[in-house]
C-alpha cells in the first residue's frame, strides 16, 4: 500500500484543522503530494428568477475567493513542512457528492477526512459526509475522529476480519502499513451469533463454553485467511456486536489506526443490514482506514 496522491476535504471547522496535521505527516513520511479541497454546497431549488441567480451566482464567486484565500493559509503551513500542495474549490449539490465527483476525474491514492461524530437524531437528519464517502469512494478513505488529539504515529493497527472476500484486501493492507511503519499488526475476528435461550437456566452465556474448541478453530482459520502466521502480528477472538467489540478493543488496547474494507452496501440492503464498518467509523475515537474491494 503506497500514497502517492492524497486528497484532504476541508470545511475549515477544528476537526478539519486535526486531519490537516494527520495529512501533512503522512505526506511527509510517503513523500505525497497533498490536494487541499473545499466544496461549496450550491442551493439553486427556491431561486428562479434570473436576477436572484445572478445575485447567487455573485455570492458563490466571492465564497470561492475566501475560500481559496483560507486554502492558500493552510497551504503555507504545508510549504514550512517541505510538502508539495495543490488547492482547490469546487461546487456540489453536496459536499459528499462534489467529493466523490472530484475523485471520479481527478486520480488520487487517499483521501483523508475529519468527522463529526453525530449520532441519534442529529445524524438521521444531517448525514454524514465520511459515512457517504467511506461508502462509495474508489479509493481507501481514512477518517480522523473529532475527539483524536494524538501526535501522529503507526505503531498498534487493529484489522478486524470477518472471513469474506471483501475483508482480504484490508488484511493484505494491514500487513504492508505494518512493514511499512514497523508497526504491530493485531487481526481480530468478532463471532456475532448468540445463546440460544435455552442456555440461560444453566447460566451459560459465551458460544465458548458450549463449544470449547471454538476459539482454538477460529484462531485457526484467521491465521489461514489472513495468509498463515506473520511475524509480530496477533490473532484475537472475541464475541458480542462486532462494530463495538472493534471500537472497544481498538480504545483498550490503544491502537493507533484500525483498518476495514467496506462492501459498499447501497438502497434497502442498506437500509435493512446498515454497514460495521460505518458504524466503527462513527464511533471508533482512533483513525480508521477503510478499502474496498477491488473492481
Amino acid at each position: 500500500m503506497k500514497f502517492d496522491r492524497i486528497l484532504l476535504p476541508l470545511d475549515f471547522s477544528e476537526y478539519s484543522e486535526k486531519s490537516l496535521e494527520y495529512a501533512l505527516s503522512l505526506a511527509e513520511t510517503y513523500g505525497a503530494k497533498l490536494t487541499l479541497l473545499h466544496a461549496i454546497v450550491l442551493h439553486y431549488e427556491d431561486v428562479e428568477e434570473e436576477a436572484h441567480l445572478k445575485q447567487l451566482e455573485e455570492l458563490i464567486k466571492l465564497q470561492e475567493k475566501n475560500s481559496y484565500e483560507r486554502l492558500k493559509l493552510q497551504n503555507q503551513k504545508a510549504g514550512r513542512r517541505g510538502v508539495s500542495v495543490t488547492t482547490k474549490v469546487i461546487r456540489g449539490v453536496s459536499a459528499a457528492d462534489a467529493i466523490l465527483e472530484f475523485i471520479d476525474d481527478h486520480p488520487h491514492d487517499l483521501v483523508i477526512l475529519g468527522t463529526h461524530g453525530r449520532t441519534g437524531v442529529e445524524r438521521w437528519l444531517y448525514g454524514s459526509v465520511a459515512e457517504k464517502v467511506v461508502r462509495y469512494s474508489p479509493i481507501p478513505v481514512l477518517t480522523i475522529h473529532k475527539s483524536w488529539d494524538k501526535p501522529f504515529m503507526i505503531q498498534k493497527v487493529l484489522a478486524p476480519v470477518d472471513f469474506s472476500e471483501y475483508s482480504k484486501k484490508a488484511t493484505e493492507a494491514a500487513l504492508s502499513l505494518g512493514r511499512k511503519f514497523n508497526a504491530r499488526v493485531t487481526f481480530l475476528h468478532v463471532v456475532e451469533q448468540t445463546v440460544h435461550p435455552a442456555y440461560y437456566a444453566a447460566t451459560i452465556d459465551s458460544l465458548f463454553i458450549i463449544d470449547p474448541h471454538l476459539l482454538e478453530r477460529s484462531i485457526r482459520n484467521l491465521k489461514e485467511f489472513t495468509g498463515g502466521e506473520a511475524a509480530g502480528a496477533e490473532y484475537v477472538i472475541k464475541e458480542g456486536r462486532a462494530f463495538k467489540e472493534i471500537a472497544d478493543f481498538a480504545e483498550e488496547q490503544a491502537c493507533d489506526l484500525i483498518l476495514m474494507s467496506t462492501r459498499g452496501l447501497t438502497g434497502l440492503e442498506h437500509l435493512l443490514i446498515g454497514s460495521t464498518t460505518e458504524r466503527v467509523v462513527r464511533s471508533a475515537t482512533c483513525p480508521v482506514l477503510t478499502v474496498g474491494r477491488e473492481k
